[in-house]
C-alpha cells in the first residue's frame, strides 16, 4: 500500500469520524437534548488520536466533552528519534508534553487502558470509567521485537525512543565494519525510516572521519 494511499484512507476516516460526531449533535438535539455536550472517549494519543480530536474541537467547540487517553506522558514524531539516535537532540527537547494540549472540550488522562467494551462503549483504565456517546480506537500496534530471533539479543531498532537512546550511545564505538539496516517484516510503520537512517549514518560516519571503514 502507498504512502499516498495510506494518507488518503487516513483523512477519509476521519471525515467519516467527524460526520459521525455531527450526527449524534444533531440527533440528540432531535430528542430534546440541546444544552447536552457529545462524550467522546479516544484511546491513543498518536498522529489518529490527536489529529482527530483537534477536528473535533475546532468543528464542535462548544457542544463537545472529549477524553484523551494515553499511558504515555508526551508525543515524540518518529523523525525526532533520528535525531536522538545521531546525537543532534536530546531526549527531553523532542518530547511534547500532552499536559501542553489546549484545545476546547478536550481533555487529557494519563491511564493505561485495562479493558473496552465496544458494545456498551464503556473503558475502563487503571483510574476509573468513561462512557461515551461515540468510542474511538486509536492505540496503533506495538512492536513484537521477539518475533525476529536475536533482535533483542543481538540487535537495536530506533522505532521506539528507548532504542534510539541505547544507538546514541553505542554508535560512538563504531569505527569499522558492517553496519546493517534491516526491515524484518512487511508491512512496516513509517516506510521512509529505514532508508533516512542509512543516509543518515552515512553522513555520521563521515563527520567522524571513518566512513572508510565501515560498509553499510
Amino acid at each position: 500500500v502507498s504512502t499516498f494511499t495510506k494518507a488518503w484512507r487516513a483523512g477519509a476516516n476521519y471525515m467519516i469520524m467527524l460526520a459521525r460526531c455531527r450526527a449524534e449533535v444533531e440527533m440528540s438535539d432531535a430528542r430534546g437534548n440541546r444544552f447536552k455536550n457529545l462524550r467522546v472517549v479516544v484511546l491513543g494519543a498518536g498522529f489518529g488520536g490527536l489529529e482527530l480530536s483537534a477536528m473535533l474541537s475546532e468543528a464542535l467547540p462548544d457542544r463537545l466533552d472529549l477524553t484523551l487517553i494515553d499511558e504515555n506522558d508526551s508525543f515524540v514524531f518518529g523523525f525526532s528519534k533520528l535525531d536522538v539516535m545521531f546525537g543532534r537532540k536530546t531526549t527531553e527537547a523532542v518530547r511534547i508534553a500532552y499536559s501542553a494540549i489546549n484545545k476546547p472540550g478536550v481533555r487529557f488522562r494519563q491511564e493505561t487502558v485495562t479493558s473496552i467494551d465496544p458494545k456498551e462503549r464503556v473503558v475502563t483504565t487503571n483510574r476509573g470509567t468513561y462512557e461515551a456517546d461515540v468510542l474511538v480506537v486509536a492505540l496503533g500496534a506495538n512492536y513484537d521485537v521477539e518475533a525476529t530471533p536475536g533482535l533483542r539479543e543481538g540487535g537495536n531498532e530506533f522505532y521506539s525512543l528507548a532504542g534510539a537512546e541505547r544507538l546514541r550511545d553505542e554508535l560512538p564505538s563504531f569505527t569499522k565494519g558492517n553496519a546493517i539496516v534491516g526491515v524484518t517484516s512487511m508491512p512496516f510503520k513509517c516506510p521512509p525510516a529505514p532508508s533516512e537512517a542509512a543516509l543518515m549514518l552515512h553522513d555520521y560516519l563521515s563527520e567522524r572521519g571513518v566512513r572508510g571503514d565501515c560498509h553499510i
